[in-house]
């Protein structure tokens, strides 16, 4: 009697532990979608405000189209983009950055290319997030080479 009632308790706490870790996920998963949706229609302000953004890759550098301006946005505001953390990567050599000025806006590569890193970086902060899209970052990364020749 007293092992099943134990048995009993144990269960019931298992399941009380497990409830409470799957709230947490997904009050975690909330702010962390709700803060890059923020962040993203920040961005996105910014994009309209700027009328000069430069986008460079190491030593590559060029003066923004609309047209490209409108990519990278739509990249952020895309349906289909996932945020899944929000852990600072370091830049690369392959770092696609987009400078506003007083803003910058930086696309990293991640695992194997399926995950990108974003940094969002204001004189009054450094947001950082980890995303997956239908884009990954091979993709991001020809459509900068295009527009930089495009660009030349």
């Amino acid at each position: 009697m007293k092992k099943r009632l134990l048995l009993h308790l144990l269960l019931g706490a298992i399941a009380i532990v497990s409830a409470l870790a799957v709230a947490a996920f997904l009050i975690y998963t909330l702010v962390l979608r709700s803060s890059f949706k923020a962040d993203a229609l920040e961005i996105n302000e910014a994009f309209r405000t700027h009328n000069s953004v430069t986008v460079s890759r190491g030593a590559l550098s060029f003066q923004a189209s609309p047209e490209e301006n409108e990519s990278y946005n739509m990249f952020l505001l895309n349906r289909n983009t996932a945020v899944f953390s929000r852990k600072a990567v370091p830049e690369t050599d392959e770092t696609i950055l987009l400078d506003f000025g007083s803003e910058t806006l930086s696309f990293t590569g991640i695992e194997d290319g399926s995950a990108i890193a974003l940094c969002w970086k204001t004189a009054e902060k450094e947001k950082h997030y980890i995303v997956r899209s239908q884009m990954t970052f091979a993709q991001l990364n020809a459509s900068f080479m295009n527009s930089y020749r495009k660009a030349l």
